[in-house]
């Protein structure tokens, strides 16, 4: 399924089917506020594997996690910090990747030993939208090129990708400028990547 939406809250209705296919253990690309990924439901073990296969990944590569809200993250991990809750509030929804200790709620087969995950909360009406339709948050890996550059035209992800795939959702062309990467899983933050969100309250 080839999709076109506007990235605005009056046109989320036609993400219906997409929805019903992540239900189903469906896999494939939608928009962030960062860049086109792909996604998949975290309680499917097959799908998950699948999403895998599709980016050529070594099942122990940790991903990152789309959450709604800070509630969400709540039911998934251990929390932020107090000492940076606060910052973290101001900063999401928005373009950041918080590693955070995870907790039993998170499928084994996405954790390394130390079990932790990364998390986001985009500020995009695409995930919110899919999130708040599964109840559930969304495994997501970001679309790259054979050059490992960022792939953001979606018909292009589609003609590329298109037959291993059950649906991508084409929101617009974004610019290729990934998350910023904050761990927060030893007390003081660990800078993992400057990316499109502000690092400065963090460093």
């Amino acid at each position: 399924m080839y999709l076109q939406v506007e990235p605005e809250p009056w046109d989320m209705w036609r993400l219906d089917p997409v929805s019903q296919l992540l239900r189903e253990g469906g896999v494939g690309v939608i928009p962030t506020d960062t860049v086109y990924a792909f996604v998949c439901a975290i309680h499917h073990k097959r799908t998950i594997e699948r999403l895998y296969q599709i980016k050529k990944l070594d099942l122990r590569k940790p991903l990152s996690i789309l959450c709604s809200d800070f509630s969400m993250v709540s039911q998934f991990t251990r929390g932020f910090p107090n000492a940076w809750f606060r910052i973290a509030k101001r900063c999401l929804p928005g373009p950041y990747t918080f590693i955070l200790p995870a907790n039993n709620q998170i499928p084994r087969l996405m954790l390394r030993k130390r079990r932790e995950i990364g998390i986001r909360i985009p500020d995009d009406p695409v995930c919110q939208k899919l999130i708040a339709d599964l109840q559930s948050p969304l495994l997501c890996s970001s679309v790259r090129t054979q050059e490992n550059s960022f792939w953001n035209i979606p018909a292009e992800i589609e003609a590329s990708y298109g037959k291993r795939l059950d649906f991508v959702v084409d929101a617009g062309e974004r610019l290729a400028d990934p998350s910023s990467v904050i761990s927060l899983t030893d007390g003081a933050p660990q800078i993992i990547r400057s990316g499109k969100g502000d690092i400065t309250p963090f460093e």
